[in-house]
C-alpha cells in the first residue's frame, strides 16, 4: 500500500537540539532544518532540553498554550518558539528516547522550516527518510511524484534545492521561510523525515541532531515496542 504525504521544509534544526539552531548555519557543518507536518501533531521533547508550564506559572503565556501547557527552553527559560512553527501543534509529550513532531497518516504536508535568529540561506537541502518501522521493511516513497534515492549510512533521500530565509516571525527576533514538498510513502508503518543543508555535497551529515517529523500509518501493523506504542497513543 502506498500513501501520500506532503512535506514542508524550512531553515532551522529539525528535531533535537534547539540551541544549535539559534546560531547562523555557517557556524555548523551541514546545518539541519526544522521539519514538521501541516496535520495535527504532538511534539515529543527531551526533558534535558525543555520543560512545560501551565496556568499560574510566571512563564505561562496563553497565546502559546497547546493542550494546557507551554513549552519552555530549559537553558534560556524562554518559550521554544521554533517548536511553535508547526501551525497544527496540539500538545507535548516528554520523551527521552525520540524527540520530534509526531503525527498519524501518510497523506500530509511536511514542512521544513528555515527558522533562525538571522536572515540566512540554506543551500543544497537534502530531504531524508529513515528509521522505517519495522526495520526490515522497504518503503515506497516519492517526492512530488518523483522516486527517491538511497544512500547507505544516510537512508532514502531527495534533493530539494536552496532556501533563502528573510521573513521575520510574528513574535520578532527570528526569521522563517519554508519549502513545501508533496511526499507519498507506504509499505511500512512508520518513517522519520528530516532535512539538512549538504554544504559539501557528500550526502553526509557531520553535525548533531535535527528537529524531525515522525509519520506513521495506523493501518499497517507496527512492532509493539516502537510504533505499536505510538499507535496506542492515538487509538485510546
Amino acid at each position: 500500500m502506498v500513501s501520500k504525504l506532503k512535506v514542508v521544509l524550512g531553515a532551522g534544526a529539525v528535531v533535537f537540539v534547539l540551541a544549535a539552531f539559534m546560531l547562523p548555519p555557517a557556524a555548523y557543518a551541514d546545518p539541519c532544518l526544522t521539519v514538521y507536518t501541516d496535520s495535527p501533531c504532538t511534539y515529543h521533547y527531551d526533558p534535558a532540553e525543555y520543560y512545560t508550564v501551565g496556568p499560574g506559572d510566571p512563564l505561562y503565556d496563553p497565546m502559546f498554550d497547546r493542550g494546557g501547557e507551554v513549552l519552555i527552553d530549559i537553558n534560556s527559560n524562554e518559550i521554544a518558539y521554533n517548536v511553535y512553527q508547526a501551525a497544527n501543534l496540539t500538545g507535548f509529550v516528554m520523551d527521552a528516547v525520540n524527540q520530534g513532531f509526531f503525527t498519524t497518516g501518510t497523506d500530509l504536508d511536511v514542512v521544513v522550516d528555515g527558522f533562525n535568529n538571522a536572515p540566512t540561506t540554506y543551500v543544497n537541502i537534502i530531504l531524508v527518510f529513515d528509521r522505517v518501522e519495522p526495520s526490515w521493511c522497504q518503503p515506497a516513497i516519492t517526492v512530488n511524484g518523483n522516486p527517491v534515492s538511497y544512500q547507505a549510512g544516510l537512508g532514502w533521500y531527495y534533493p530539494i534545492g536552496d532556501l533563502v530565509v528573510t521573513t521575520p516571525t510574528p513574535y520578532g527576533n527570528n526569521y522563517s521561510d519554508v519549502v513545501i514538498e508533496h511526499v507519498v510513502w507506504g509499505n511500512c508503518s512508520g518513517v522519520r523525515i528530516w532535512a539538512f543543508a549538504d554544504l559539501n555535497h557528500d550526502l553526509k551529515r557531520e553535525a548533531g541532531e535535527c528537529f524531525s517529523a515522525f509519520s506513521h500509518d495506523l493501518t499497517v501493523p507496527a512492532q509493539e515496542s516502537t510504533w505499536g506504542a505510538i499507535k496506542g497513543m492515538y487509538t485510546e
